[in-house]
């Protein structure tokens, strides 16, 4: 029995793999989460040269990578020396209390870790981090323990004392180069920082005069979370999501993951008795002999496996927990977007944000892939690597990790490369829809213009761009299909020659050789749809990140936390030196310059000026769709940041200059603003905005279906209808932006007999280019390039004789002419 230091041994060569993977990845994640930390608190201002940087990040990146070709190669020599040693031992029946097996799938484990690390970074310049010094720190550590048992436990280990002197040489020489290439690390680090003390003082003046950025070109704009900081990154960006994935609202839901859990668990014990049954069975096959039982296992425990019952069962399980989150993730991004402020929707497309909100179904492939394909692969994979391990050869169980940890290895590395042409493919695919999209709702204006064959050019070149960057996907698709079936070949063949060969010197029997091919057939099976698998899993997250950047958004108007409720509102409203202006990516545009006034319950405002000289920004601004820069709009004397939203928005109705419908019924349109309003309510509305008689000549009535966005009506029966539900809304607050825009002069006056009945009582604000609609206001506010010039009645302001006097002048004598004209029989062009 082996004593304490050959059990430290081997525990040694066990965690030489192990440690450098958990070092690394431990290191990774504390140096990413830190970095984020101070991304909070650096302004940029002391960032050095980026070139000068890059080159030297460049040049000791060269010297490490020399250095890792230094260790792959110091790591060979021990490989086959002690191969070549368990092959002999094994042909002369040698007795050694070395395990020939630990040591050899610890170092080839560790020489494909450097191996790959030699392989070009596919998401840019590799450079090593403090990370990958830690691991290297690790790795020391252990070539240590390797080299002192070996030197003071010869006797013990029962190794040629040549080769025990070999193995300790070319393990300090190892660690030599692990010593060197940490002492690069620090090297490149002062450099660095010895290059940001000198440039410090020149970056900090630059910056303060001329208001410049100092980080790269081609980093600008980047940003921690999905793209740039690999897997780390993506499961921090997509911590925002994780509410969502796990049914902690349904205890039934929950009982049912874990029943999925423990099915795949029972999977994962059938996958491992299925090939070693069959050998079982092989080997109690004969002449005039029968095995019942061993047969009936075996049947059983194929018709248990893959795709069997217990695949079954766990499938159909997980279909309402797979139907709840992407029910909960769906609704949430919905509201979400809902709920995001009105500049948000302005500068998006339509095309782009329905395409992120489509992406909930990406989210639950990618967990129901990972967790019921990825992860049992990975697992099967480290079973038999035990089970080779323990039953057949070392050889066989290096063999395998090795085709194994190659396959997936080159898959994965091989996906990154392609991830950015799939990115590439699914943003040409956004386009191409949201191009569709755009000029499909804009039906009317394309025949207007004449513009079928130029918005058919238009969706012909993003095709074009769309299908050129798809080649190029299904490419390097096939390209890695090649590289995945030749790895296979190579370990079948590796398997066969192998196990034909201990056969032939009697080292091995057939049913061993079935129950070794058949497990090895088992996982390639599930590895050959690995490739499929990790595409989808990565498709799915690049489609997420669009569903990811929507939950990112955050509105520019926020409810504060203690804010109350506008209780019994009476109408009272007060713009008390309002500031506001407009952010855009060039400039920053003054829409509002610090203006004041008041509306008392129950009257008219009216608010007039030419375009863009802030009319419906005062709307906005009043129904909180922004918030003021400066100043303060109060309502019953509460500033509206102090109210909640819903209890504001619900005092106050609108009707907009351009009214959209919903393509749904003009009953469930008009009930939008009221679900529990009676259909006697209803029609007496449509009468008060007169659109009742005109609805009831549809052949439908009520019931008539009015088209994508309302179109089915014209536009004054949209206007109509906008009127109607918000007199149904019945708020004590009216805005009325340009009420009457879309009608013509004989519905106009009815509506204007209509409003004033239904205006009566309620606080009114008006904003209307036709000045004839409103000239029994309260009050009358003029605006110019968003400043007050004149305020007070029609009859005062035309005694005043300013703007307002010109405006009305202009507007009576273009009415007047139209008027002679239509009595002359001239009519006027449409």
């Amino acid at each position: 029995m082996a004593g304490p230091p050959l059990l430290g041994l081997q525990v040694a060569f066990y965690l030489y793999p192990c440690g450098l993977f958990a070092a690394l990845l431990t290191s990774q994640s504390i140096v990413y989460y830190r970095s984020r930390q101070n991304e909070c608190h650096d302004n940029g201002n002391d960032a050095p040269d980026a070139k000068a940087v890059a080159g030297i990040r460049r040049f000791y990146s060269r010297l490490i990578r020399v250095s890792q070709l230094a260790l792959v190669v110091l790591f060979v020599p021990s490989i086959v020396l002690v191969m070549v040693q368990g092959v002999s031992s094994d042909t002369q029946d040698g007795n050694s209390n070395f395990s020939f097996s630990t040591f050899l799938a610890a170092h080839v484990g560790v020489l494909l870790y450097f191996l790959a690390g030699l392989l070009p970074d596919p998401d840019g310049p590799w450079t090593p981090t403090e990370a990958h010094c830690h691991a290297w720190v690790t790795a020391i550590c252990i070539e240590t323990v390797v080299a002192a048992v070996f030197a003071t436990e010869r006797k013990a280990i029962g190794l040629p004392a040549t080769l025990l002197d070999r193995l300790v040489a070319l393990g300090l020489a190892r660690v030599l180069v692990f010593v060197v290439m940490i002492g690069l690390i620090l090297r490149r680090h002062y450099a660095v920082r010895s290059l940001l003390s000198e440039s410090t003082a020149g970056e900090r003046e630059g910056l303060l005069e001329n208001g410049n950025s100092s980080q790269p070109e081609g980093q600008k704009g980047a940003r921690p979370g999905t793209r740039e900081g690999g897997w780390l990154a993506y499961i921090a960006g997509f911590r925002l999501l994780f509410p969502y994935l796990w049914p902690k609202d349904s205890v039934l839901y929950q009982v049912i993951v874990a029943l999925c859990v423990v099915l795949l668990a029972c999977q994962r014990f059938v996958n491992v008795m299925v090939p070693l049954q069959l050998g079982i069975l092989v080997n109690s096959l004969g002449y005039g002999h029968i095995p019942y039982r061993d047969i009936a296992i075996y049947v059983g425990l194929r018709a248990l496996q893959g795709a069997g019952v217990l695949g079954s069962a766990r499938d159909v399980l997980w279909i309402p927990v797979e139907q709840s989150l992407f029910r909960r993730l769906s609704c949430a991004a919905f509201e979400h977007v809902l709920g995001l402020s009105l500049d948000f929707h302005l500068s998006k497309k339509l095309g782009e944000v329905t395409s992120a909100l489509s992406r909930g179904t990406a989210i639950n492939g990618f967990l129901e892939s990972f967790l019921f394909n990825v992860f049992p692969m990975v697992f099967d994979i480290f079973v038999a690597g035990v089970v080779f391990f323990v039953k057949y050869d070392v050889f066989y169980t290096i063999i395998v990790f090795f085709i194994m940890w190659s396959y997936i290895f080159l898959t994965i590395y091989m996906a990154k490369f392609r991830a950015r042409q799939r990115r590439d493919m699914a943003t040409k695919s956004r386009e191409m829809d949201a191009a569709r999209t755009d000029a499909i709702m804009a039906y009317e204006t394309v025949q207007h213009n004449c513009a079928v064959q130029a918005e058919t050019g238009r969706f012909r070149g993003y095709v074009l761009t769309y299908q050129k960057a798809q080649r190029l996907v299904t490419l390097s698709l096939n390209a890695l299909n090649l590289t995945q079936s030749t790895i296979f070949s190579i370990g079948t063949a590796s398997l066969v020659a192998l196990s034909a060969y201990k056969i032939s010197i009697g080292q091995q029997t057939v049913p061993e050789f079935v129950t070794l091919i058949a497990y090895f057939q088992q996982l390639q099976s599930p590895l050959f749809y690995f490739g499929t698998w990790y595409n989808y899993l990565q498709n799915s997250l690049i489609e997420a990140e669009r569903m990811l950047d929507l939950f990112k958004e955050t509105s520019g108007v926020v409810e504060r936390p203690n804010a109350s409720k506008l209780a019994n509102p009476k109408g009272e409203v007060e713009f008390k030196d309002v500031k506001f202006s407009y952010q855009t990516k060039s400039q920053t545009a003054p829409a509002i310059k610090g203006i004041s006034f008041n509306v008392t319950p129950g009257t008219k405002t009216a608010i007039v000026g030419e375009s863009g000289s802030g009319k419906s920004t005062c709307l906005k601004l009043l129904f909180r769709f922004y918030d003021v820069d400066d100043g303060a709009i109060s309502v019953d004397g509460h500033d509206i940041r102090d109210l909640t939203l819903d209890s504001l928005r619900r005092s106050i109705g609108v009707v907009p200059q351009d009214t959209v419908l919903f393509n749904a019924s003009i009953m469930y349109n008009l009930r939008y603003a009221s679900e529990t309003a009676a259909e006697a309510d209803v029609h007496e509305a449509c009468k008060a905005a007169n659109i009742h008689d005109r609805i009831m000549e549809f052949p439908d009535k009520y019931d008539t279906i009015v088209g994508e966005r309302g179109l089915k009506l014209s536009g004054g029966e949209r206007q109509r209808v906008a009127i109607a539900r918000a007199i149904l809304k019945d708020a004590r607050i009216l805005l009325l932006d340009e009420a009457t825009a879309s009608l013509d002069s004989h519905t106009e006056k009815l509506i204007q007999d209509a409003l004033e009945r239904v205006t009566f009582g309620r606080t009114t604000i008006t904003i209307a280019h036709r000045l004839s609609t409103i000239t029994n206001s309260d009050q009358i506010v003029v605006l110019h390039k968003g400043d007050i010039i004149e305020r007070g009645t029609h009859s005062e302001l035309l005694d005043l004789g300013g703007k307002y006097h010109a405006m009305w002048e202009k507007q009576t004598t273009a009415e007047k002419e139209k008027t002679e004209k239509a009595a002359d029989g001239v009519q006027e062009p449409e």
